[in-house]
């Protein structure tokens, strides 16, 4: 039995690590460099910028920036859904996002977006300039829920003995101080002193390559120039063109280690690049960083790569209220049909043919329909965005690959298993997320089911939805492998809380390591479901004195992972440890505050998202009363698998913890419905007592508050590693 549980272990782990070593030496490329600024600089604000935006595109300005300087797409969006310039800039500033002012709302689909706020008026003298109500302006942002400190950059740049020349309007909110004083500007663009000013910012109005091209023919010796779509104003929502260009500026692709993901940069990485003028002066940003480029040998690789990021986040974001409602309905309309045959079948023929088919039209159903969240992962290891018909091209990828990923979970040899369908989909979920967080999210960052970059505020890691749907699998998992291990004696039942100990562990570390997941609230959840996992594997009460110190447990184990993270050093780190340092300058508060304010607003966003906490409390009266009216689906689940009634309970404890702990925690639940719905339907067909490959064996629920096991006695198949 031990031998047996060993070699499943060390084949399962060497897959992993085989896999991940095959994806490391797919994904190797060059190595980062930083960017220099030997001279002055010149930033171009151009809203709605896009590198098709030119009729002769190949001949504009903004290409020949981009064939010799470092390229990137450009993500714009402050603390609300649509970006104005009006925000973006005064994020500039303050090196913070700063939602001040009015603000836009995501633009619903076929729709044209909100019209955003003009710039303010300024108070011009000579060449100086001041921004009337600055102070009124600069004590509201200060007073969000995440403070930005407008004027910042103009401040310290003062003080370093850089003026900034602004030209533009929305520039002058970029170049004021703390005080609102602009030293030098200009409304015009054509105006620009460039030999003013160390700096200059230049807001334009959109698009316009003949003043590009004016501007860098005219660019003072030895300049660096950023050309950068820094809003979405009256153009959708998507990623922009960000091009560098210098002498200090090696061409290729831009990346950040704030945003973490290749090929993507964000505005307050653009305030970090231009406080890096201060050299060991320069502040660290809690949101920005210093650009990174990494070097390429095609003068339109980097372009490309940036195009399509924009266009394929584009198009999946649009599709996300198309693909998902209809998916689900005929999900649903597969197994009404299912359960209308198996019915009708039943009253004719309780033995027949027909009856077998209906069944396993079911099974097939919710197999596929289990898989589904999977496939939008993998499917984008294939170019579906240069399709031309990049929708269809996406949909018949998806559908595919969960009709694949189906089959082979129903006929491959863990088939034979009790759960063995179920618990492979499963793995396959948990692997796919572990192999994509742990590379760089770049399946997470496409993914319908991902980061929606563009719109959230995560970029890499282990997103919320991705979290709702690795937590489930990681659990449901645990439950089906372990359970046929506690009926074993001895030292192989003791197998069945080490099983369950190890998947966690596994999974917290894919969560809560820095360089992966980076998330903090997700260990903080996934150690008490895992635990209280682990305890009624073991046959064990949970009591106080238990809960209290997995609570400890999860404390010491986040706490752990937030300061390996700030010891990483304020370049390196993520949230985890600019919480920590939070902690140390006393602005902890800062962090919970944008927590809980952004999961309230998701909650209270429309009536679907207000219905999540329903969902919680059927699963909570399911998981405790599994012999209830309200668990019949569940019931054959619990009878063939009786610690499933313990890890029905434990996915409801990292539902509501990750609800609770996690900025937008409302999506965790109904992502992790998306998994577990199906899944349950899979089992309870295939465990149907009056199925014919149904194990012929006996469960007996527990009371609610308590977590042990119960024996089962029965000569059906028991699973694979049952004594």
């Amino acid at each position: 039995m031990l031998r047996r549980w060993l070699l499943i272990a060390a084949v399962t782990v060497v897959a992993f690590i085989g896999s991940a070593v095959a994806w490391s030496v797919l994904q190797q490329r060059p190595p980062m460099v930083g960017l220099e600024q030997p001279g002055p600089l010149v930033v171009v604000s151009v809203p709605t910028l896009l590198y098709a935006d030119t009729p002769d595109t190949r001949g504009s300005a903004l290409w020949g920036l981009a064939r010799t300087g470092a390229v990137g797409a450009l993500a714009t969006r402050t603390l609300s859904g649509h970006s104005c310039s009006l925000q973006s800039w005064l994020s500039l500033s303050a090196g913070a996002r700063a939602s001040v002012g009015p603000t836009v709302g995501e633009t619903p689909s076929g729709q044209a977006p909100g019209r955003c706020p003009p710039p303010p008026p300024l108070s011009v003298n000579g060449r100086a300039a001041t921004v009337p109500g600055w102070m009124q302006l600069r004590r509201s942002a200060l007073a969000l829920a995440q403070p930005a400190d407008i004027g910042r950059l103009g401040t310290l740049l003062q003080q370093d003995g850089q003026c900034i020349s602004a030209a533009g309007a929305f520039a002058a909110l970029g170049a004021a101080d703390a005080d609102g004083v602009i030293a030098d500007y200009v409304a015009d663009p054509y105006q620009v002193a460039l030999g003013a000013c160390p700096v200059t910012f230049i807001s334009l109005a959109g698009p316009d390559d003949t003043y590009l091209k004016w501007l860098t023919s005219r660019l003072p010796a030895r300049a660096t120039i950023v050309v950068a779509g820094l809003a979405d104003d009256d153009g959708p929502e998507t990623l922009h063109a960000v091009v560098i260009a210098g002498p200090g500026v090696r061409h290729g692709l831009l990346s950040s280690t704030s945003i973490r993901h290749r090929g993507v940069i964000g505005v307050t990485d653009l305030s970090a690049f231009v406080l890096s003028r201060l050299s060991s002066g320069a502040p660290h940003l809690t949101e920005g960083r210093p650009p990174l480029v990494q070097p390429s040998g095609s003068a339109t690789a980097a372009v490309v790569r940036s195009s399509e990021l924009a266009k394929a986040l584009t198009i999946e974001h649009a599709f996300v209220p198309l693909f998902f409602p209809a998916f689900f309905v005929l999900t649903i309309v597969g197994w009404v049909i299912g359960a209308l045959a198996w019915l009708v079948a039943a009253r004719r023929s309780p033995t027949g043919r027909a009856r077998q088919w209906a069944r396993g039209w079911l099974v097939m159903v919710s197999a596929f329909a289990a898989a589904m969240p999977a496939s939008t992962f993998v499917v984008n290891v294939l170019p579906w965005w240069r399709a031309e018909q990049p929708r269809l091209q996406l949909t018949l990828g998806i559908v595919g690959l969960s009709f694949l990923f189906g089959v082979v979970a129903l006929w491959g040899p863990w088939r034979r298993i009790v759960g063995g369908p179920a618990a492979f989909l499963c793995l396959l979920t948990a692997a796919v997320i572990s192999l994509d967080v742990s590379h760089g999210s770049d399946l997470q960052f496409l993914s319908m089911l991902g980061l929606q970059p563009v719109y959230g505020g995560r970029y890499s890691g282990m997103g919320n939805v991705a979290f709702g749907l690795f937590a489930t699998a990681s659990l449901t998992l645990a439950v089906i492998v372990s359970d046929p291990l506690t009926r074993g004696e001895g030292a192989a039942r003791r197998l069945a809380p080490l099983t369950v100990l190890l998947i966690g562990t596994f999974a917290v570390l894919i969560d809560g390591y820095p360089r992966w997941g980076a998330d903090g609230g997700g260990p903080a959840a996934l150690i008490p479901a895992f635990a209280y996992l682990v305890i009624g594997a073991a046959a064990m009460r949970l009591t106080v004195l238990r809960t209290l110190w997995v609570g400890v447990v999860a404390v010491l184990t986040v706490g752990l992972l937030a300061v390996l993270d700030y010891l990483r050093g304020p370049t390196l780190r993520t949230h985890l440890g600019n919480f920590v340092a939070q902690l140390a300058d006393g602005r902890s508060l800062e962090s919970l505050n944008r927590i809980w304010q952004g999961n309230w607003n998701m909650l209270t966003s429309s009536a679907l998202t207000l219905c999540v906490p329903f969902l919680l409390l059927f699963l909570v009266v399911i998981a405790m009363r599994p012999s209830g009216s309200a668990a019949l689906v569940v019931r054959p689940i619990t009878r063939a698998i009786p610690l499933f009634v313990v890890g029905l309970r434990a996915v409801a404890v990292v539902w509501l913890l990750g609800f609770l702990l996690n900025d937008s925690g409302t999506a965790i639940p109904p992502a992790g419905a998306m998994l577990l719905v199906p899944v349950l339907v899979l089992l309870a067909v295939q465990l149907s007592p009056s199925a014919p490959s149904a194990p012929a064996v006996v469960g007996v629920v527990q009371p609610a508050g308590h977590v042990d096991v119960p024996r089962r006695a029965g000569t059906g198949r028991t699973g694979a590693w049952a004594p």
